[in-house]
């Protein structure tokens, strides 16, 4: 009975120390979009250039969540996560012991080469180390602290770069060593995984793909005739894949059509939303002439009433059902878009409610998603199928902020970039899966 009782202890708190992880990694995610403004004045450089330091975190991100899962199948958890974290600490002592804008964008993509395993590992070791019962409740409290950090982190932001300046963002994130402290102490030996050598990597369609990531984003940022670059990188992928005994990426998804849809609405709430993280605290700054604190305490707000709305949506999910959430919540984040694009200078009580509703439907869409994306899969293909999944999510991350900033360095223009950003969530209604046709997928 002790053994057993010895046991869940070191369970709860192997959960509790892989949600101190993910809220790292989310919360690093989203800590400088308040200080982006003084970065840009203190560095004298313009949107485009600062919004590097989001999007190249996003991208790196993208590449290393499916990346990490990979390796996985070869190397020990605990290892891994470890040596992401190392990776980690090292990128933010770069981000804060160097001033020039280079140093920040290099800080930042090393950061992310570590950040980028801690949600897709901890998802894992879940599965690989706790028993079957239990694994429902540590997801879900998966979901809560992403939802928690997402609100924390522009507030912490905003409060240090108030306070100390942007700088000291690298330094907070030094906490991740007590990460460390506690993975050597809590997360249960493991078995080595099958050699390296016995399981082939698919790096020629792993350069591919990540080709194509980093070359739309480099065309929607630096210059469109990057896009003649994506195509070859795409087409090479196309003809890779069929050529390959162990795709990077499994065939048989691009044969899934609800599949495919969904994670195309994931791809498209991620462009929306994450531009409109990036976009409106220089909104609320420079047109409201609000200080970062501030900005970051109406983002606090934000993500709290995302956590409550994932809550929500998680017990509507049985009775209304997926399609119907995501449909309502396209049609409320729409017309946050529309208003804020629409409404001349609109008063800060009602920026504020826009602000909430669209964060609210943000969360009511991404609880959906997770819900029907792994009914659409077989078993055999959860694992590869989420991978990709969320490879597309950080893609959206990193490709909305980009084209945000884009957009805003040619027109100025913010009401223009928020109805743009009202006619990517519109696209939305052409992508909602029918409920009756995921279930029939699922089985």
């Amino acid at each position: 009975m002790m053994l057993e009782q010895k046991k869940s202890l070191y369970s709860t708190w192997l959960v509790l120390t892989l949600c101190f992880v993910i809220m790292l990694a989310v919360i690093n995610a989203v800590l400088f979009n308040v200080a982006l403004a003084d970065i840009s004045e203190e560095l004298s450089i313009g949107p485009s250039q600062v919004s590097w330091i989001v999007v190249g975190y996003s991208m790196m991100v993208a590449i290393g969540s499916i990346t990490y899962g990979k390796l996985a199948d070869r190397f020990r958890v605990k290892s891994l996560l470890i040596f992401a974290l190392v990776l980690f600490l090292a990128g933010s002592l770069i981000g804060f012991g160097f001033s020039s804008f280079a140093a920040v964008i290099i800080g930042r993509i090393i950061q992310a080469s570590g950040g980028s395993a801690f949600i897709s590992l901890s998802m894992i070791s879940v599965a690989r180390f706790l028993q079957p019962e239990k694994r429902p409740g540590a997801l879900a409290m998966f979901s809560a602290t992403i939802a928690l950090a997402a609100g924390i982190g522009p507030l912490v932001g905003g409060a240090v770069t108030h306070t100390l300046g942007w700088r000291y963002l690298f330094l907070l994130m030094v906490i991740a060593i007590v990460a460390i402290a506690l993975l050597i102490k809590f997360m249960p030996k493991e078995e080595q995984q099958q050699s390296p050598a016995s399981l082939p990597f698919d790096f020629a369609g792993a350069a591919l793909l990540f080709g194509v990531i980093v070359a739309v984003l480099f065309a929607v940022n630096l210059n469109g005739l990057f896009f003649l670059l994506a195509l070859a990188f795409a087409f090479g992928f196309k003809w890779w894949l069929p050529r390959t005994s162990a795709p990077f990426v499994e065939r048989d998804l691009f044969a899934n059509q609800a599949y495919l849809r969904l994670i195309g609405i994931g791809f498209l709430m991620n462009v929306g939303a994450m531009a409109n993280m990036f976009l409106a605290p220089l909104y609320l700054i420079h047109v409201h002439k609000l200080s970062p604190f501030v900005v970051g305490l109406l983002l606090f707000l934000g993500g709290i009433s995302g956590v409550l709305s994932s809550f929500a949506s998680g017990k509507l999910l049985p009775r209304v059902g997926g399609g119907k959430i995501i449909f309502a919540a396209t049609v409320m984040m729409m017309t946050g878009f529309l208003a804020m694009g629409v409404i001349p200078r609109p008063d800060i009580i009602v920026v504020t409610i826009l602000l909430l509703l669209t964060m609210m439907s943000y969360s009511a869409i991404q609880v959906s998603l997770n819900n029907l994306v792994p009914r659409t899969l077989l078993p055999s293909k959860i694992g590869v199928g989420l991978g990709f999944y969320n490879l597309l999510n950080f893609v959206g991350m990193a490709f909305g902020p980009a084209a945000a900033s884009r957009l805003f360095e040619k027109t100025g223009n913010y009401s223009l970039i928020f109805l743009g950003m009202a006619v990517v969530i519109c696209l939305h209604f052409l992508l909602v899966a029918k409920p009756a046709a995921v279930q029939q997928q699922s089985h």
